[in-house]
């Protein structure tokens, strides 16, 4: 039904909660964006996430949405900006277990211990990359970034308890992979 329907038109029927508008701005522009994510990224899952996090926050913030240029503008502006921040995210990630592993580096006493600390960190390493993606998130700027529980709640807009109780979890499982091994 809408499918004819100029942009402009169907974000001003967005903004005033319309499904079928949304669906129409869906399909108009998923696919596209889909490939160009993928393009971008390492796994289609991943793109589909990023995908997924673009239509939701068009939906959330429907209401306020004031378009400086075109939808399809505004809607790869918005995968830009997420893919940079995977990136961000991943470059710091790969920072810290660096500074990990020179930190295990420098302070070996035998050849034994230090291979034993280098299998120690790869097993860290592996247990914080099996965390859930929001948890690994939550646990690196706690313990990496040095981060507070409300300056993570503040740059990731959760509430201080969700952060905490993720900081908990992410532990509880560290130790319990920790203590398998």
């Amino acid at each position: 039904m809408y499918s004819s329907y100029p942009d402009n038109q169907l974000i001003s029927l967005l903004q005033r909660d319309d499904i079928a508008a949304f669906n129409a701005i869906y399909d108009r522009y998923s696919k596209m964006l889909f490939l160009f994510i993928c393009s971008k990224l390492d796994t289609t899952e991943m793109s589909k996430d990023v995908l997924q996090e673009i239509f939701i926050s068009l939906w959330e913030k429907r209401q306020t949405l004031v378009l400086k240029e075109s939808l399809k503008s505004y809607l790869y502006q918005a995968a830009r900006h997420k893919i940079i921040d995977i990136y961000r995210k991943n470059t710091t990630y790969r920072k810290y277990l660096l500074q990990l592993i020179e930190h295990f580096d420098e302070q070996p006493h035998s050849i034994a211990e230090t291979v034993d600390n280098k299998a120690k960190t790869q097993e860290l390493f592996e247990a914080i990359n099996h965390l859930p993606e929001k948890m690994k998130e939550i646990f690196m700027l706690s313990r990496f970034e040095h981060l507070t529980v409300e300056q993570i709640s503040n740059h990731l807009g959760l509430s201080q308890q969700t952060v905490k109780n993720q900081i908990t979890k992410a532990l509880k499982i560290l130790r319990s992979n920790y203590a398998q091994h």
